[in-house]
């Protein structure tokens, strides 16, 4: 047996934590409502930017750079070993370079302009990259129509691509300052790479608009707490060259205060009352990505003219779906994973304020007949590019997010009802991967058995390998080949190589990769690198049906011997690594 897509989808995303990024109108209304553009201070500039984030448009936009240029830019990519192995030592790295190119957007043409791939790992893709385009890269205070940056996501986890506009309007409706958002129809070199969604960067200029002091530290929160010791991993995205990030070190130390002293510490750090609308609204849209329930995908902006920390969303696509999430079966109405929301909720007094918070906001806020006239008015915009002849399952996508909306009163009404649901998990390990041994191997099998019910009965091998200091014992080896049947769009196809191992104790440790296809070949050697290959163990318990994420190959080599795509063909090779294990 093997692990089933919403197992498989739950235990990869928490192994990865993850995160937090043309011109064709057709289907665009021929009058669009005027520009929403956000109240600014009196004596501010005129804010240009409200027509390029019209919610009833989709921007078109054309970049144009060497192919070369373009080349490199499209398959950079990070390394997981990289990321985790700085445990807490600080930010996790970028690897993403600017390039220069020449930029259009509705038909507004600027030269030198710097652009770079975005990401963080779930989001990567060497096809149809999200991309930042920064037009004073390289020409001081160059802007279009008022902007400096441009941030187009590819909406590679959401293929439905209305979870982040439709989460950032629901923020904004609670009175959250987020970023504005609509859609974009990309093109490169003349190449259309379809739809992107396109939300506002969070810097000075959003600052301004939202904030009466734009001056302040702005930090970007990846896998990232106010505990000791972990208040490197917050990317300041203001003020860098003084690099005074003192301002976060008195937050961590109002968390560490014991109950009785918790809010007076609190008060004059944070906005408590603001962050509990924050928090109750990741909650309404089950943003199970963000800082509540992932301490990711979040800013903390430092506002001088109030002295108080306030939060900001990001990297919303994880939202607005009712499985194939680490919620499944766990409670709707309250997560405290961060410590902060850990804190609030385990004090009875902000516990109780959060709830009110969560039902006032349910009751003003989540209007289901609103929220689904949205959802029509987006599909209506978005089909004709992103799925024109319905063969990508687009509208199933977004009928799910109808039954979200739907649901989601119900949900949290009927956990509320019974009080409070308690909060008992413990706060998390550091997001660091700690080796844990080594495993090798070989496979033989044929092609098309991928997701064969008895791998046993389709293919052969061997395990050999340590985990924790302890051999593994191993028993009867089947093997299995083929596409993977549980990858769908916009994810890419993959070649599937799965290895079951029965063990003394009675479990099966299953290995599986997978393979880029464009790199699976015969008498190939290929780099166990979390970009073309990827590979993972799993324990399957047959007594209680459960999978557990036992380890993640850090590195090492899968060698294909013979590696053919058609049905019934061999399949052979071996594989050799080290395993880490995942604190998630």
């Amino acid at each position: 047996m093997l692990p089933g897509r919403r197992l498989f989808v739950h235990l990869l995303l928490c192994a990865l934590a993850l995160a937090a990024c043309g011109d064709d109108t057709t289907g665009q209304p021929d009058a669009p409502p005027p520009p929403q553009v956000d109240a600014a201070p009196a004596d501010a500039a005129p804010d240009l930017t409200g027509p390029l984030f019209d919610p009833a448009r989709v921007i078109e936009v054309a970049v144009e750079l060497p192919p070369a240029s373009w080349d490199m830019l499209r398959v950079q990519t990070r390394s997981v070993a990289d990321i985790f192995g700085n445990c807490l030592m600080g930010p996790f790295p970028d690897p993403f370079t600017y390039f220069p190119a020449k930029v259009t957007i509705d038909g507004q043409t600027l030269d030198n302009v710097g652009v770079r791939k975005k990401g963080f790992l779930g989001s990567l893709d060497d096809v149809k990259p999200s991309l930042k385009v920064k037009f004073d890269e390289y020409v001081l205070d160059q802007r279009l129509a008022g902007l400096r940056s441009f941030t187009l996501n590819n909406s590679r986890q959401d293929p439905s691509f209305l979870h982040q506009c439709l989460s950032y309007q629901t923020f904004r409706a609670a009175g959250v300052p987020a970023p504005r958002c609509n859609f974009a129809r990309v093109r490169v070199n003349g190449n259309d790479l379809g739809l992107y969604v396109h939300v506002e960067a969070v810097n000075k200029d959003f600052l301004a608009r939202n904030f009466a002091d734009a001056e302040g530290n702005l930090y970007e929160g990846t896998l990232s707490d106010f505990r000791p010791g972990w208040t490197a991993t917050f990317e300041l995205k203001t003020n860098e060259l003084v690099n005074d990030r003192t301002d976060l070190e008195p937050v961590v130390d109002a968390l560490a205060r014991p109950d009785p002293q918790l809010l007076g510490a609190l008060d004059p750090l944070l906005d408590v009352d603001g962050f509990l609308t924050f928090w109750a609204t990741e909650m309404l849209v089950a943003h199970w990505d963000g800082y509540a329930s992932n301490t990711n995908n979040f800013l903390a902006y430092h506002d001088p003219a109030s002295g108080l920390f306030q939060l900001i969303p990001w990297g919303a696509d994880a939202t607005f779906v009712n499985g194939d999430s680490p919620w499944s079966g766990g409670p709707s109405s309250v997560q405290a994973t961060g410590l902060l929301a850990r804190r609030l909720y385990l004090l009875p007094e902000t516990r109780d304020r959060y709830v009110a918070r969560l039902r006032s906001l349910l009751a003003a806020t989540w209007k289901e007949n609103d929220l689904l006239a949205e959802v029509d008015r987006m599909e209506d915009l978005v089909t004709p590019i992103a799925d024109p002849d319905g063969s990508k399952g687009l509208a199933e996508k977004i009928e799910e997010v109808r039954g979200f909306v739907r649901a989601r009163r119900g949900q949290i009404d009927g956990e509320l009802a019974a009080g409070p649901p308690p909060w008992n998990e413990p706060l998390r390990d550091p997001p660091c991967f700690v080796p844990i041994g080594d495993a090798s191997g070989t496979f033989s099998t044929t092609w098309g058995t991928a997701g064969a019910p008895n791998p046993f009965a389709t293919g052969s091998g061997t395990l050999m390998g340590t985990v924790n200091g302890m051999p593994l014992a191993v028993g009867m080896v089947g093997a299995t080949a083929g596409m993977d049947p549980n990858v769908t769009p916009p994810d890419p196809p993959k070649v599937q190589l799965v290895q079951v191992a029965t063990l003394a104790d009675g479990t099966a440790a299953i290995v599986v990769f997978q393979v880029d296809p464009a790199l699976y070949a015969p008498a190939t050697d290929l780099a166990i690198d979390w970009g073309g290959v990827m590979g993972l163990v799993f324990r399957f318990t047959p007594s209680t049906g459960t999978f557990e994420l036992v380890a993640i190959f850090s590195d090492g080599t899968l060698h294909l011997t013979m590696a053919s795509m058609t049905d019934g063909a061999p399949v052979t090779g071996s594989f050799t690594g080290n395993l880490i294990k995942s604190p998630f």
